[in-house]
């Protein structure tokens, strides 16, 4: 006990932690031999993430409950430390929140405090392959900074998606465009306008295109103001624009996308409200509509009865779009939660600077400028279908991961949220080794001859991209979607499970099932062999009382139907495939 004392985290002793655990969730009571094994592993499965995952520290500051061997809470241990890695759980930062209010007098303490939550942002950023980030993304890696470095990847990858416009990408069996629609939440003056200000170095070139289309139709718009009533003037011209701005009304926003030839259109607003301020509840239904499309590339029929109403007719709808925005902006947006747009986009966290120290913003010099945009240019002219097996593989793994994990703490939002998310990591991720493959022409044959290569040999991006399933690449696919379904759970969690409640009970479903989000996973609580009750009690405490008998029954029929468990009389027994 005296060697546990000692420990600290700063100046905060992991003790005190461990005390303020049991007293919000346990009412200050210690374990019983009934219960010590989980509570081991879950309060390990907490403090692994202020631990660096140190089993050996772990050992020493988690006490041996009654009932348990060192040898059996060490098993515990192991179990939490080697199970997927996430940020930091919502019950350790419920405990740290309240020992700072607890502390608020002691200037160290607050500040060990605030380093955690901070270190905790830092998470992915430690954990993303550096290698993986190529020319482009370097630059763009270096404008925002390590803690806002994920959400600036899943911005940016979804402008390069457009931008990559001639690019398709085989997924599950299918080729498709990088379609991609991005979500990034933040507070205000938390440096959002650096994610725009780098979409637009990135769209340079299109902005640049799309100006002289807008002289064009500029010029007939003075020409019919002088000369309104001559029948002989040119019909308005249909000038394709790549660029929409959303501050706009849907029937222009339809105009220009009809407009536009089979290159990607691309939208991208710092300000979400601009949307949900100018439009109808019903246009909202509709843009909705679209920007789902959009995500799947399907065909796009917009018929009206009147001459001057806005129509369009694309057999692929492709249309890559980034919002930017508050979290509260973020729900005025996405207000449905079963119509599939929220589980097409890619969400993104902006750092919390709220009690950070004031920073610099850093200001990217004309070469690193000039690097984005020479990349951005040779993924323009870039063309051809993509297979990466290898990539491919790495995402059947990880679906497959997140589906046992799901299944085994019985967990439908999690579960569903792999389902389009794996899709949008590959995108990500093929847009990063696309950045690559430009890098490496670039630096061994300049811009105009690499340029050349592409166009005259067709063969080439297939080649390359090949090679570009290395290892680092391969991690950062991971990270991604780990990412990805960590922001989903997030923001979104309590209103999907009330969405899939009020789906079940339109059906007739079981009403009474909720789920509580807590991230312990019921299956892994659990002894290798248990009874029904057992399932029962563990549940109820995960989830909350009010789980039935029906729900228990369809949890142990996953699981047996997977081939998590089997029966041995009238006990359950764990499989090795429990152990993956």
């Amino acid at each position: 006990m005296e060697e546990r004392n000692k420990l600290k985290y700063g100046d905060l002793e992991y003790e005190v932690i461990i005390n303020k655990w049991n007293e919000l969730f346990y009412n200050s009571t210690l374990p019983t031999a009934q219960d010590a094994l989980t509570r081991c592993y879950e309060l390990a499965r907490a403090l692994r993430n202020i631990c660096n995952n140190d089993t050996e520290l772990l050992n020493k500051i988690i006490p041996t409950f009654e009932g348990m061997t060192d040898a059996m809470k060490a098993a515990q241990i192991a179990k939490a430390v080697n199970s997927p890695v996430t940020q930091m759980p919502q019950g350790l930062r419920t405990v740290l929140n309240a020992l700072k209010d607890d502390y608020a007098h002691n200037e160290k303490v607050e500040k060990t405090i605030s380093d955690i939550m901070e270190e905790d942002e830092l998470l992915y950023f430690r954990l993303l392959p550096k290698k993986a980030l190529a020319m482009g993304y370097r630059e763009s890696a270096l404008k925002v900074g390590e803690k806002n470095l994920m959400p600036m990847v899943v911005c940016v990858g979804t402008v390069l998606g457009g931008i990559a416009t001639g690019v398709r990408l085989k997924v599950d069996g299918t080729y498709n465009w990088l379609n991609m629609l991005a979500y990034c939440a933040g507070a205000p003056g938390s440096n959002k306008s650096d994610i725009k200000e780098l979409c637009d170095i990135w769209l340079t070139e299109v902005l640049a295109e799309d100006q002289v289309v807008l002289e064009k139709e500029a010029e007939w718009r003075k020409l019919f103001k002088k000369k309104r009533n001559d029948k002989n003037l040119p019909p308005e011209p249909e000038l394709p624009l790549r660029y929409i701005p959303l501050n706009n009304t849907l029937a222009n926003v339809v105009e220009r996308l009809n407009n536009l030839d089979e290159r990607h259109a691309l939208s991208v607003t710092e300000e979400s409200d601009e949307i949900s301020a100018k439009w109808s509840a019903k246009e909202l239904v509709e843009f909705s509509v679209y920007l789902r499309k959009a995500w799947d590339s399907e065909r796009l029929l917009r018929e009206a009865k009147s001459v001057d109403a806005a129509r369009c007719y694309k057999e692929h709808l492709k249309w890559n779009v980034v919002l930017l925005g508050t979290d509260d902006a973020l729900y005025r947006f996405v207000r449905n939660y079963n119509d599939g747009l929220q589980s097409r986009m890619a969400f993104g966290r902006m750092f919390d600077n709220t009690f950070a120290k004031k920073t610099y913003k850093t200001n990217l010099t004309e070469r690193q400028r000039q690097n984005i945009r020479d990349v951005a240019h040779l993924l323009g002219v870039m063309k051809g279908d993509i297979s990466l097996p290898k990539l491919q593989e790495k995402d059947d793994e990880w679906t497959e991961k997140i589906r046992l994990s799901a299944l085994k703490c019985d967990d439908e939002v999690l579960a569903n949220c792999r389902k389009r998310n794996h899709t949008t990591a590959q995108r990500i991720v093929c847009t990063m080794m696309l950045c690559s493959v430009a890098e490496k022409l670039l630096k061994k044959y300049g811009l105009e001859k690499a340029e050349g290569l592409i166009k005259d040999n067709p063969e080439l991006l297939r080649r390359m991209m090949a090679k570009e399933q290395t290892e680092e690449m391969l991690a950062a696919y991971d990270v991604i979607a780990d990412y990805l379904v960590d922001n989903d759970i997030y923001f979104f969690r309590s209103k999907l499970t009330k969405a899939y409640e009020q789906n079940r009970n339109e059906r007739g479903g079981d009403s009474k099932r909720q789920r509580r989000g807590k991230n312990d996973t019921i299956f892994d609580m659990l002894p290798q062999n248990f009874s029904r009750a057992d399932a029962m009690k563990m549940a109820a405490r995960v989830k909350g009382e009010s789980v039935t008998d029906n729900t228990i029954a369809k949890m142990l029929y996953n699981w047996k139907n997977s081939g998590l468990v089997t029966m041995e009389g009238e006990l359950f027994k764990k499989n090795s495939l429990s152990c993956q």
